[in-house]
């Protein structure tokens, strides 16, 4: 109950804290200019992201993985509030191993060794609701074991019914109820959570991701273990390979960072045009390459399952961008939800116009004056259009900005949006076989 009781206290003092701040944004609006008006508003955010942060690894649990879903909306948080949160993308503590031994024995029904020859008391990795261990089985196979952290269901039961109390304050904001319905985000990362928290899903997930690409020789799923897999662990093959931020080791492999980036663009429009299954997570850690230049996915428990009617509108949204055709892109965001009844067509359409224009002929390189012109022309039409995002693309659009920083992490003098317009087109003739 104590326990229940400082959860709640710490999430709710946030909420107001960040309400009162959102308060004195508009106040500054009001009565500074200039400088002196950014100055105001830079304290404020910077603030802000600092309390958040803070919160965020006090608690950990679900309260990082928002943490880290904020960071990663730069094109609608301001940049200061977004930074101080970047930190938690770092190494999370992980659970003892003393706190962990008594989970692995009640989901193995026994002793650890009697499953694994050894194991490896220290995690390799460890993520907010997770940590990965290495380990052997009997026939000297090495495997890496996925396990929940201990109480983390507890927590995400607390903390998801706290932040639902909020949402639902949040959605009486109208400014901010503009452009997001924060009751059904609450409940979009409530399914997204629970599906987290349940290794069965998560083993699902990988072989219906390694029969997606089962024909595709450059892209790895990792072998799944599923007689010695629970709710709660997951084992499956080990994985060596290098980070895509591992730029020493690519080169010393001689692996060529476009033609992987290339293979990653392919994978991703894939999964998203054609099959409705995407990995929403493609962060560094996520996506290794092995010796011999595959890419290797990793951590499938945030996946996006579209129907083939979203797959469909979606594939006619990225033809009409590519056309320039603004009556199919307004058509598209009609029926993707993204447009309110009270949409002023006349004041979106000069817009869209704008940032067609600054895509026509881009130069995609990651430093090229006419990419950074087309990347504030995106956010500002993002925040000053009357476009509402839906809940339910939220993860798919977060996934989408991971992937376009990765991209500039590997390989940041290629001009990715001429691979974009190169690789798309013949997936567009592919038939959907969402489910």
């Amino acid at each position: 109950m104590r326990l229940t009781i400082i959860r709640r206290i710490l999430i709710i003092r946030l909420v107001v804290s960040l309400v009162l701040d959102y308060w004195k944004v508009c106040q500054i609006d009001k009565r500074l200019e200039g400088e002196e008006r950014a100055a105001a508003l830079n304290r404020i955010y910077s603030n802000a992201g600092k309390r958040a942060r803070w919160t965020a690894f006090k608690l950990e649990s679900i309260i990082v993985k928002i943490g880290q879903f904020l960071s990663m909306r730069g094109d609608i948080l301001p940049h200061a509030f977004t930074e101080e949160l970047t930190d938690l993308h770092d190494a999370l503590p992980a659970a003892t191993f003393s706190a962990v031994k008594p989970l692995l024995e009640k989901e193995l029904n026994g002793n650890i060794y009697t499953v694994f020859k050894t194991f490896n008391e220290e995690p390799i990795a460890a993520a907010s609701l997770a940590q990965v261990h290495k380990a052997t089985l009997s026939d000297e196979t090495v495997v890496a074991v996925k396990v929940i952290k201990p109480k983390m269901e507890r927590f995400a039961h607390i903390d998801l019914n706290t932040i639902g109390l909020a949402a639902k304050v949040i959605n009486r904001i109208p400014a901010l109820r503009r452009k997001m319905n924060f009751v059904d985000m609450h409940r979009e990362f409530t399914e997204t959570i629970h599906r987290e928290l349940d290794c069965h899903q998560e083993l699902s997930h990988m072989e219906r991701f390694s029969e997606m690409f089962t024909d595709n020789p450059n892209v790895k799923t990792p072998n799944v273990y599923k007689e010695l897999s629970t709710k709660r662990i997951l084992v499956m093959e080990f994985i060596e390979g290098a980070r895509l931020t591992d730029h020493e080791i690519l080169s010393k492999w001689q692996v060529d960072r476009t033609a992987i980036g290339e293979t990653l663009l392919d994978a991703y429009f894939k999964q998203l045009l054609v099959y409705g299954f995407i990995h929403v997570d493609p962060h560094p850690g996520n996506l290794l390459i092995l010796r011999d230049h595959r890419l290797c996915f990793l951590d499938f428990g945030m996946i996006d399952e579209l129907t083939t009617d979203d797959v469909k509108t979606i594939r006619r949204l990225f033809q009409s961008i590519m056309l320039c055709d603004i009556n199919g892109i307004l058509s598209a965001f009609e029926d993707l939800g993204f447009l309110p009844p009270e949409t002023n067509y006349k004041e979106l359409i000069p817009m869209i116009s704008l940032v067609l224009d600054r895509l026509d002929g881009r130069d995609g390189k990651q430093d090229s004056p006419e990419l950074k012109q087309f990347v504030a022309g995106m956010k500002y039409f993002i925040k000053n259009s009357p476009i509402q995002l839906q809940a339910k693309y939220m993860f798919l659009l977060r996934g989408t900005g991971i992937l376009i920083t990765v991209l500039n992490q590997l390989a940041p003098d290629t001009n990715w949006l001429e691979i974009l317009l190169r690789v798309g087109p013949p997936i567009f003739g592919t038939p959907t076989k969402s489910r």
